[in-house]
């Protein structure tokens, strides 16, 4: 392509979205310049603290090649934000998820090591917790399920998995975090809840304005969580 180092160099900081709408809105909230060698890249402020936005197709390899190549050009912390689906009656959609763990049912993160209940970077989440804390929002710790085949989602594999501390199940969390201890980066997870699974059927809330509210709080909390250095 005919482009210099200087030109492909990114922040230190990275966030990688899965909606373009979110995209948009983290692109306008650090006043992004975009990349014109990748349209879905934004590179701007929060504060004083620089950081690329990133918008990736859905699912853990998709997920991964956003990340593998953020990394590779100079990213070493990476917050992912995304929704999930509850597994759990009393998450309801809007709310806030911060995974304590993953465990994966997907096939991207074995390549990256044998582990199939993968952690967090800590002091990433003790820093999302603190900026909640300060922000006086709710949240629900514990564990999350990854998964590739969402049309494979068990009500019997759910059972067990929360029984075991699971209360989410997303697409992404158990691979990026696969990647993070293996490039020797730090990463974390945040999710908003879009749809219910822990009761007699499937709830969807997409269009709930409960959804887009819980992530409009969930963007402002990762802009403060980055403005004050502690990411």
């Amino acid at each position: 392509m005919g482009l210099r180092r200087a030109e492909t160099h990114l922040p230190r900081i990275g966030i990688i979205v899965f909606s373009s709408s979110d995209f948009r809105a983290l692109h306008q909230s650090v006043d992004g310049q975009r990349k014109g060698w990748n349209r879905w890249l934004s590179v701007g402020k929060a504060g004083r603290k620089s950081v690329v936005v990133a918008r990736s197709p859905i699912g853990a390899p998709a997920a991964i090649i956003t990340m593998e190549e953020m990394t590779a050009l100079g990213c070493r912390t990476i917050l992912t934000f995304g929704a999930c689906g509850s597994l759990v009656p009393d998450l309801v959609i809007g709310d806030l998820v911060l995974p304590t763990f993953a465990i994966s049912d997907e096939g991207t993160s074995r390549h990256y090591g044998k582990a199939q209940r993968l952690r967090p970077d800590a002091n990433v989440r003790r820093a999302i917790v603190a900026g909640l804390e300060d922000m006086s929002r709710q949240f629900r710790p514990g564990g999350t399920w990854t998964t590739d085949a969402v049309y494979r989602e068990s009500r019997a594999r759910a059972r067990q998995l929360v029984a075991r501390g699971v209360v989410a199940v997303e697409m992404e969390a158990a691979a990026v975090w696969a990647v993070a201890r293996h490039r020797g980066v730090r990463a974390a997870s945040l999710f908003v809840v879009s749809d219910e699974l822990g009761g007699e059927g499937w709830n969807p809330g997409f269009d709930d304005p409960r959804f887009l509210a819980g992530k409009r709080r969930a963007r402002r909390l990762l802009m403060y969580v980055i403005s004050r250095g502690v990411v």
